[in-house]
């Protein structure tokens, strides 16, 4: 009898104490008392000190007392002394306490903690970094008057139940947010003690969204336009001009330019995102640069002589060695010695010059290749943006000589992948120049 008492209490307290097993490390430490109680307890029952059916009761009660007092301090009364403070016990560390000020110094997005009266108790340096000030006992409205945000930590207190909302702030540029704005404690009245906001930028998703969108509308646009040429003149030759020869010859003319400028499309997009695809695999092939610019100036000569133009190249005397994919530099020079043939003057000169650049401040020893035209030139509000797909300086213009206005923005990616640079200068009236800059092999 004596020994099946022993047996059902170490099993009541064992059960007890798996139970919690995941308990935090403060319950862990009660139940651990509550096992030595008991097993003292038994020791003595077992040396008839104390009747069997007492030290039974005994642990059983402490057992109790034990998942009361665990109930408790889950409930937030024992645990919390004050707001933005709590209590962590570890069971190697001495119990110590963190302010939710540190906690949310911690974050690595942008937080801000309010008080009920929504103003700042504590924020992080990713916040102080977003709205460029510190914002401790500020008031909301002097840290941010979105609307949006405002609005939306009005009702996160109000209904102790965490928000999301979208906003824009414009400090230092256009940023787009997602503020998530939880509630941390409800009061017996069910309205939020404080709330915790947290940001996440979306500034760059919202722009490769908008790029995309400007993609597919540039792309259509300059599709839809020959298509449409096409279209009205088989209408044409298929209505009143069926029998006109003179009408006829010139119709099919222009009808065969449109489609070409089509094809010179679709040909650019194609190589574009092949391109975009490689982006990030490093080019493993070698080049030299002195017979690329030769072999690609060698092709270009017919379409120079229409327009009257010389083409000038000075290579350097050793072997200019870079690590790279023929066919995709090829392309490269291909684009920006064309550009200064047609965007050039008529009669006028391209000049293409190799030049070593000795290393210098820990900057590796470069080749730098320069393309420069005595042409009209470029306005400086449109340098920065002559890479980007479809933009041009002079629309028509460039319709008219067959650009489809991602010449450039496939050099950009292109160098980008073999870890070049791109500069541009120009003068208006004086031309333009095209500097590449690699890393010599």
């Amino acid at each position: 009898m004596r020994d099946n008492l022993i047996l059902n209490a170490t099993r009541k307290s064992d059960s007890i104490i798996e139970h919690q097993g995941n308990t935090p490390a403060t319950g862990t430490y009660v139940l651990a008392a509550v096992a030595a109680i008991a097993a003292a307890l038994l020791i003595m029952a077992q040396l008839s000190l104390i009747l069997p059916g007492t030290a039974l009761g005994i642990v059983t009660v402490a057992a109790i007392a034990a998942w009361g007092g665990l109930v408790l301090s889950r409930s937030g009364s024992p645990g919390q002394n004050a707001l933005g403070t709590m209590a962590i016990t570890t069971q190697t560390d001495a119990a110590f306490r963190v302010s939710l000020s540190e906690l949310v110094s911690a974050l690595p997005d942008p937080a801000l903690l309010l008080s009920s009266s929504a103003s700042v108790i504590g924020h992080n340096d990713a916040a102080q970094i977003l709205f460029g000030k510190s914002m401790r006992d500020l008031p909301l409205e002097h840290v941010s008057r979105d609307p949006e945000l405002i609005g939306g930590v009005k009702r996160a207190f109000e209904a102790a139940a965490p928000v999301t909302v979208r906003i824009v702030q414009w400090l230092g540029g256009e940023r787009n947010l997602m503020a998530t704005i939880a509630p941390l404690r409800a009061t017996a009245h069910g309205r939020a003690d404080a709330v915790l906001v947290t940001f996440r930028d979306l500034s760059s998703e919202h722009r490769a969204l908008q790029m995309r969108a400007d993609f597919v509308a540039n792309a259509s646009h300059e599709l839809r336009t020959p298509l449409a040429s096409v279209r009205g003149f088989i209408e044409t030759l298929q209505g009143s001009a069926r029998h006109d020869e003179v009408a006829r010859k010139r119709f099919l003319s222009i009808m065969a330019t449109q489609a070409q400028r089509m094809s010179r499309l679709i040909d650019d997009l194609l190589l574009l995102s092949r391109v975009e695809e490689k982006a990030y695999l490093p080019p493993s092939g070698k080049v030299e640069l002195n017979e690329l610019v030769a072999h690609v100036g060698q092709t270009l000569t017919m379409l120079a002589a229409d327009k009257d133009v010389s083409i000038e190249i000075a290579p350097v005397p050793q072997r200019a060695i870079v690590q790279g994919e023929r066919d995709d530099l090829v392309q490269v020079f291909q684009n920006l010695i064309e550009n200064g043939i047609k965007y050039g003057r008529q009669g006028g000169h391209v000049w293409i010059e190799t030049e070593f650049v000795p290393a210098q401040s820990g900057i590796k020893e470069r080749i730098v290749i320069s393309i420069r035209d005595d042409g009209p030139g470029i306005a400086p509000e449109h340098l920065p943006r002559l890479t980007e797909r479809f933009y041009r300086v002079n629309a028509d213009h460039s319709r008219n000589i067959g650009g489809t206005g991602l010449g450039l923005a496939i050099v950009k990616h292109v160098l980008n992948r073999h870890s070049a640079e791109l500069k541009v200068e120009s003068t208006l009236g004086q031309g333009t120049l095209f500097r590449v800059s690699f890393l010599r092999s």
